[in-house]
């Protein structure tokens, strides 16, 4: 966690009365600091130059929005260049190769290889005749987690090869999360990476969209949706047990 410090003034062991102002006035104006400057793009591979050290791209400004995140912010800065994620291109499906365990730095033991369908067509988005409520964990309740445990039974019993099975599923994170597509148009040793990347959270927003749909296919729910941890409520801050089996 980032230590912050929420006073101005050092402490400072005092005998007797403590004294009525701060132990140190400033004793001429205070010469004002210099605005930061917000860049609105940045180079291609998001390297940084030394003139480039005083200004914050526009898209890491929301890490310091608001109360403690900016004072957590500011000391984050203060130690050197932001961050930035990284712009990835789309995968190149005609070249696959065996991905890789990032918790041993070792080739996985499964091959993640998708099919490479050419006659493939645009995704639809079907009619929405009932909005689908994800519930906070902590409330959905016994019956309800017993329904999930009952869709993910059955999306499991699937044969690997259907492409709504739970080995599927698992594919397809692993095709883009496990250096097993190279990127186009990029350097033959780039490979895909979605973690990391600007599309993490759209892709990841996909990946769950389908996955809940199949869950809901399976036990005949269309208005299914997965529970979430809600763990910045007080009543749910505690992982779910049903989460930990």
């Amino acid at each position: 966690m980032v230590s912050l410090a929420l006073s101005a003034w050092s402490t400072t062991t005092l005998s007797g009365k403590p004294p009525p102002f701060p132990p140190h006035l400033p004793t001429k104006t205070a010469t004002r600091a210099r605005p930061l400057a917000i860049s609105c793009k940045a180079a291609d591979d998001d390297t940084e130059t030394s003139s480039d050290l005083a200004k914050i791209d526009r898209r890491n400004l929301l890490l310091g929005a608001g109360g403690l995140s900016g004072a957590a912010a500011a000391q984050l800065l203060s130690r050197g260049p932001p961050a930035l994620a990284s712009p990835i291109t789309s995968p190149d499906l005609s070249k696959c190769f065996t991905g890789t365990n990032f918790n041993t730095k070792q080739p996985l033991d499964i091959t993640c290889c998708l099919s490479n369908c050419s006659d493939a067509t645009d995704y639809k988005l079907p009619p929405v005749t009932k909005m689908r409520v994800r519930p906070a964990a902590h409330l959905a309740g016994k019956d309800y987690f017993a329904k999930y445990e009952e869709a993910l039974s059955r999306m499991k019993s699937l044969p690997d090869d259907d492409p709504r099975s739970f080995m599927q599923q698992a594919k397809i994170h692993c095709a883009y999360c496990n250096l097993v597509y190279p990127q186009t148009g990029g350097a033959p040793d780039l490979r895909l990476q979605i973690h990391n990347s600007w599309h993490f959270l759209p892709w990841h927003r996909w990946y769950l969209y389908f996955y809940e749909r199949i869950l809901g296919y399976l036990i005949d729910d269309p208005t299914f949706a997965i529970p979430f941890w809600n763990w910045d409520h007080p009543d749910g801050m505690i992982m779910p047990e049903e989460f930990t089996r």
